[in-house]
């Protein structure tokens, strides 16, 4: 039996389900706490170093048989993946799967190959497509040393270290081929191959592939490839993402998996698409055009960066450099590749996109928050043309958390209490929230009091001075990639105010602040510094504190444990942001920026929001009013809110806000419900699309190819030649006929799309489109000229009129991915 005992731990420990299983992670510390903490929690790790008679004595114990015996029984009924969503969804759905590309993950902190947002992002998105049933593997880089770790001087100042970790303690297996050898990829990389290992990780029922160049094939430079997560110059990154993207590919298709989807989160991953065109053009004798439309069809396109110059670029020169020579023993032309992910700037120094590569080569395209899709479309806006911009195809999907992950155990305790008995298995259905409020408010209450006690005394070992935290005062945290347009400088721009308000001696209040700066970012640097040193003020020591090493550890007692999280972004430049979710999860109260996430998600009873949502002021003007109101919140609001108690001193009202954050936030800002939306609305349509076009010889793919190519040479003979219009009344209402004539020149009437935006006026003078609508043919008035007409209510405040002419196809993915559209603008029609 001990045998089989160790034979199920190891099981256990190889597949990181264990990560998100309480009681997984129970059977650890039961076997033997004081080892599970040496080892840092790492299964694997713990596993190498138990003694066989420890294992006997641990397993010998009642406690451990019974607890084992629950924890391998669910582990396997999780495995057998019976009655998941996806396969009571879609029954019909043999054959697909995605493959998922990131250039990180944020599992667990065994697997240190993330750096932040973007890595936790990617890893609840397995999670949640693990627990889904969803048919997904991961592609990503396997990092030897991963991120830099963070040390602090007593100045305050950041040094960055990196340490290598051993593969023996990772939870990774080599794959192997058909042959039973280990799988070992190659590319061409300048005058050389670069060779890669791929490993594999269990993650629930997903796996994930990790390239790893730190193998003896390779010389010295290249091993460093895999060495180190956005470290290194140009270069390397562009070799870097040249693995990730073509090696990631290559490595697909050696190990025969069949993707009916690729979902490139970020572009850094980019490449890809190059080496899937590559492969139908000698596979299927397709032309570059032809397999273009083929990989078009089944990406799919996730950016994250709301700002132009966070987007992954190359120079041209770099671009030649890299890959001139592939591209022409490929039989591709530099020019047919260049052209899709060419950024022409009008001040010259023009450079490769890797986002633009990725935006011309999907069908589906997403920011990761309402706001976010907003500013992507106006970022990107000159990708297509005259569109409106509420009408550009980059849709939403929020980003969300996995909750089994961020969940602290004592709150899982009292949901498990209150909530129905499926929450865990319906955890983004909403109705099973409303019964958070049947906790009682001292049980919620007490269970967050032993959360912020845990999180102070954590605190204690990360603080770079010493400190005196106190449990019972009001304690804010800002924990997050210490970038300048976080501005966490914000809450100390009126110092002396703060000052009064930390200071209160009825009513104190106390700030923790945790977060890294790349260590290619001095200003982030210089601000981490600045916030040390007012924490080592007079009137702040002990008061306002910040903690060194911040980690995925660091980060879940802060999300648990504090009153209030703080977030205080420059609008519009938070993407998303799902700290705030991850703390609303654990009853901890938002005072957000109206940024991000949190339009979405704010009403007034679930937390606090800084400034609106109209338009964008001056830094200074937006600094000035935002600080103004966090001062406000805090000395009218929330201050007074906290420290109403009761005679046991229970504060009612902040416990009810509490409630109402975990029932209105939780389940909408579920990762379960982000991969639901991108299942639903991105990868089985762009499964289906795949398999359409690739139906009898691609020959939809090819008739598409075809037809762009002849639109694209005739589109220049369509013109807009008059607009009428005929003005009626009916019931008071006004109503306009609008009647267009359009010269098609050679082009059918079939291929093309005539529709008429109708909105309001922007600051810049565009329409906003509040309504497209499709007008109809009236036919030939003579040859090549064509009326559409159509019948419109006049809206007051909607005095714009855009007239566009678009392709119109059966088999294109969206009528304006081509760039090509004829309009004509009319204002008070």
């Amino acid at each position: 039996m001990i045998e089989t005992f160790l034979s199920d731990l190891k099981r256990l420990a190889n597949n990181l389900w264990w990560c998100w299983n309480r009681d997984a992670k129970r059977l650890f510390v039961s076997i033997h706490s004081a080892l599970w903490n040496e080892c840092g929690n790492n299964p694997v790790s713990f596993l190498k170093r138990i003694k066989d008679a420890e294992l006997k004595d641990a397993f010998s114990r009642e406690d451990v048989a019974s607890l084992y015996k629950k924890v391998i029984g669910d582990f396997d009924l999780y495995m057998k993946a019976e009655g998941t969503w996806f396969s009571e969804q879609y029954k019909d759905s043999k054959g697909f799967s995605v493959a998922y590309f990131s250039p990180e993950f944020g599992i667990d902190i065994t697997l240190p190959i993330y750096a932040g947002g973007l890595g936790i992002l990617a890893g609840d998105h397995l999670k949640s497509a693990s627990d889904l049933g969803i048919p997904l593997v991961g592609i990503g880089l396997l990092y030897r040393q991963g991120y830099f770790v963070q040390l602090i001087d007593e100045k305050g100042i950041q040094h960055a270290t990196y340490e290598k970790h051993l593969i023996e303690d990772m939870p990774v297996v080599p794959v192997k081929n058909n042959n039973g050898e280990e799988l070992i990829i190659s590319i061409e990389l300048l005058d050389r191959r670069l060779f890669a290992k791929v490993w594999k990780v269990e993650v629930g029922r997903i796996s994930l592939y990790l390239l790893d160049s730190d193998i003896n094939e390779n010389r010295s430079e290249d091993r460093q490839l895999t060495y180190k997560l956005y470290g290194g110059g140009e270069e390397m990154r562009m070799s870097q993402e040249i693995l990730l993207g073509i090696g990631g590919a290559k490595a697909v298709f050696e190990m025969g998996i069949k993707p009916t989807v690729w979902h490139m989160n970020e572009g850094h991953s980019a490449f890809l698409i190059l080496e899937r065109i590559i492969k139908l053009m000698q596979n299927e004798k397709l032309s570059f055009y032809e397999a273009l439309e083929v990989v078009r069809a089944k990406s799919v396109f996730t950016t994250h960066t709301p700002v132009p110059a966070g987007n992954d670029a190359f120079s041209l020169f770099l671009m030649d450099k890299y890959l001139r020579a592939y591209l022409k023993k490929s039989g591709i032309s530099h020019h047919e590749f260049m052209n899709l992910g060419l950024r022409i700037m009008k001040e010259g120094s023009d450079f490769f996109s890797l986002t633009v590569l990725a935006i011309n080569a999907s069908s589906y395209r997403n920011g990761v928050s309402m706001l976010h899709a907003a500013t992507s479309r106006r970022m990107w806006n000159d990708l297509w043309y005259d569109v409106p911009s509420n009408y550009i195809p980059i849709y939403h999907i929020t980003n969300g958390v996995h909750t089994k992950t961020w969940l602290a155990s004592e709150m899982e305790d009292l949901f498990d209490r209150y909530l129905e008995d499926d929450w865990k298995e319906k955890i983004d259905d909403h109705r099973k929230w409303k019964k958070a409020h049947d906790i009682p408010d001292k049980e919620l209450w007490d269970a967050h009091n032993i959360l912020k006690k845990k999180m102070i005394e954590k605190a204690q070992n990360s603080a770079i001075t010493p400190y005196n935290l106190k449990p019972d005062v009001l304690t804010l945290c800002f924990a997050r990639r210490f970038a300048t347009y976080k501005r966490a400088y914000l809450i100390f721009r009126d110092i002396d105010r703060l000052n009064a308000i930390i200071n209160n001696s009825r009513f104190p209040v106390q700030i923790i602040f945790s977060g890294k700066a790349h260590p290619d970012d001095k200003p982030g640097q210089k601000l981490i510094e600045d916030v040390y040193k007012i924490s080592q003020r007079q009137e702040f020591a002990g008061k306002v504190v910040f903690l060194k090493g911040y980690d995925m550890i660091i980060a879940k007692y802060l999300i648990s444990g504090a009153d209030v999280w703080l977030n205080t972004p420059r609008k519009p430049l938070e993407a998303s942001g799902t700290s705030g979710q991850k703390a609303a999860v654990n009853g901890v109260i938002n005072l957000s920026v109206l940024d991000g996430w949190w339009p979405e998600g704010y009403n007034s009873g679930n937390g606090w929001a800084i400034g609106d949502e109209g338009g964008y002021l001056s830094e200074d003007e937006q600094d000035k009013r935002d600080a103004d109101e966090l001062y406000k919140i805090l000395e009218e609001k929330m201050i007074p809110m906290y420290y109403e108690r009761d005679e046991n001193g229970v504060p009612h009202r902040w416990i009810k806000m509490m409630k109402n954050s975990i029932e209105g936030i939780t389940p909408i800002f579920s990762s379960h419900r982000m991969v639901k939306d991108y299942t639903e609305n991105f990868y089985i349509p762009a499964s289906e699309r795949g398999i359409q076009l690739g139906l009898k010889n691609y020959s939809k793919a090819k008739e598409l190819a075809e037809w762009k190519l002849w639109m694209k040479e005739n589109w220049k003979f369509i013109k807009i030649v008059n607009i009428n219009k005929r003005i009626e009344d009916i019931s008071g209402e006004t109503f306009a006929e609008l009647i267009l004539t359009v010269d098609l020149g050679p082009i059918s009437p079939s291929d093309v799309s005539v529709e008429v935006c109708n909105g309001r006026l922007e600051d810049d003078k565009s329409c906003y489109c509040n309504r497209l609508i499709q007008m109809s043919a009236q036919g030939e008035i003579w040859e090549g000229f064509y009326t559409y007409t159509t019948k419109v209510k006049i809206e007051d405040g909607w005095k714009g009129f855009s007239f566009m002419v678009s392709p119109s196809h059966p088999y294109i993915g969206n009528k304006y991915e081509m760039g090509l559209l004829r309009s004509r603008y009319v204002e008070n029609i």
